[in-house]
């Protein structure tokens, strides 16, 4: 059921209330539950005992607690005055109340959800990407060391580059941290038994893991271990100087390490060695070459775009990242950085438009994976707007492209949106369907944060469905998986949505 009242909408069964434009309102289950008694007897005065009988009915508590959701609620609709107390018989609801039909409830409350659960997807997919690499010409055989006996067996699940850490004075390696990194992901092939997780999914695990972005210790180690699934990682410093770079690198598997080193007087010479070594770790197919990748990150702007993302001020990033296109109109991380941020600041037509412009871009340059990532978000921001038929057709060869490069964390992102949409559109056997096929390839990267969120949406799914057991059986999977893993964000979500 939905409600509407001072030009807001509550879902009674989501608990959850939005604005005209669709982005919800932070309010307690428990005050929400308060509002909704009030609301089903707009005018009539409602005693606390009967309050106190409706939200707390399990629960001894105090009164006090019914003052203190009249406050919340008074302070959430300042402007209306919403509430009038009756000496000795209690609190009346003012505003008026209109009650949407059921049918109609599951498709806006879903459409809502969906809006503000994948605009902040959006943010976590992209988050920041950043490509970056300086181009020099002379090369040099490598050699290594190794300092652990033990042979690496065959990866399967995900691997995680680590950011790496810059020993080198000055300005001019200002790139290295972000940039090797983000390079020798985008250069490494993935396969049907483990994926190469992008940058900006990289950043979040760090951030999951309370790991600084340079200066990576061990106990740093462990802990993206446990909050990211992954079978390998992989930690790089470069050192030495200008014409005498030493690049060192570290392999580490749940429970073994191996370490090696390559000199070389080129930058692009040891991330193109090391990116061999790494291809013939995780598969069998050779990494892309330097031609192949487009370095991005040969404007300084750009590095201060992606300090204003890094501090979530997208208004100042703007500006700068719309004069690097217009320089340089093939700059993906550019364009990426650009729509993230105009999707975060709700400019959902400019960022349609850019879409327009650098999708025909990633087609005629046949990169698959810009394409796939691009592709998604113009489905996404279709599927906000509420026009879910194109978004649906923009999902599909999306889907085939992500499937034929084995870009698993996409064709999870992509399939769950399908499942969203079902659910906009009713279809909720489709939608079921649609979520454990997500789980299957989060499942393959062994991502924990993927296989929880997807229980929760398959809990949310059998709430609207009154299905109690199949709810209560999601929400422990996802509570369960959130603890292991040390999920600390998910398991305060799981544990608000089951109150």
């Amino acid at each position: 059921m939905l409600y509407k009242t001072a030009n807001y909408s509550i879902d009674t069964k989501a608990l959850t209330i939005s604005c005209p434009n669709g982005e919800q309102i932070a309010i307690r289950p428990k005050t929400c539950q308060f509002l909704i008694a009030l609301m089903s007897r707009q005018g009539d005065p409602v005693d606390k005992q009967t309050l106190l009988a409706e939200v707390w009915p399990d629960s001894v508590v105090e009164e006090q607690v019914v003052f203190q959701s009249v406050n919340e609620l008074r302070q959430l609709f300042k402007e209306e005055k919403p509430i009038k107390t009756i000496p000795k018989k209690g609190y009346v609801w003012l505003p008026e109340v209109v009650e949407i039909d059921s049918s109609e409830t599951i498709k806006q409350s879903t459409l809502i959800a969906f809006q503000t659960k994948y605009i902040r997807a959006f943010l976590v997919v992209l988050c920041i990407a950043v490509t970056a690499i300086l181009f020099f010409n002379e090369k040099q055989q490598p050699t290594s060391a190794v300092n652990n006996s033990e042979e690496m067996q065959a990866i399967a699940g995900s691997v995680v580059i680590l950011p790496t850490t810059n020993r080198i004075a000055g300005n001019d390696h200002s790139w290295v941290r972000l940039g090797i990194m983000d390079q020798l992901i985008q250069r490494l092939p993935s396969n049907e038994k483990q994926g190469v997780l992008q940058t900006d999914y990289v950043l979040e695990v760090l951030e999951r893991a309370g790991s600084p972005l340079s200066d990576i210790e061990s106990k740093h180690i462990n802990q993206i271990f446990t909050v990211s699934g992954a079978d390998l990682i992989v930690s790089t410093k470069l050192s030495g100087s200008p014409h005498d770079y030493q690049l060192s690198y570290a392999l580490y598997r749940p429970h073994s390490m191996q370490k090696g080193v390559l000199f070389g007087k080129d930058a692009q010479l040891v991330v193109d060695q090391l990116s061999v070594i790494l291809a013939g770790v995780i598969g069998d197919k050779a990494p892309l070459n330097a031609e192949q990748y487009y370095a991005d990150f040969n404007n300084q702007m750009l590095g201060v775009a992606i300090d204003f993302r890094l501090e979530n001020n997208h208004e100042a990033a703007i500006p700068l990242l719309e004069g690097i296109i217009k320089k340089e109109p093939e700059n993906f991380t550019a364009y990426r950085l650009l729509i993230e941020s105009l999707l975060a600041t709700r400019k959902l037509q400019k960022a349609s438009d850019y879409l327009g412009l650098i999708i025909p871009i990633a087609k005629q340059k046949a990169d698959a994976g810009e394409l796939v990532r691009l592709m998604y978000f113009q489905a996404l921001s279709y599927a906000t707007l509420g026009e879910t038929e194109t978004a649906k057709a923009i999902l599909e060869p999306a889907l085939v492209i992500a499937k034929e490069n084995y870009d698993w964390l996409f064709q999870a992102y992509l399939t769950g949106t399908k499942a969203q949409i079902a659910e906009i559109d009713g279809d909720f056997s489709l939608a079921e369907d649609l979520y454990y096929e997500t789980m299957r390839y989060h499942n393959v990267l062994k991502c924990p944060v993927g296989e929880t969120d997807t229980w929760i949406n398959l809990a949310l799914l059998a709430k609207k469905q009154s299905q109690a057991d199949k709810q209560k059986i999601a929400f422990e999977k996802a509570l369960s998986i959130a603890t292991k893993r040390e999920l600390h964000h998910q398991i305060t979500y799981i544990k608000s949505l089951s109150e």
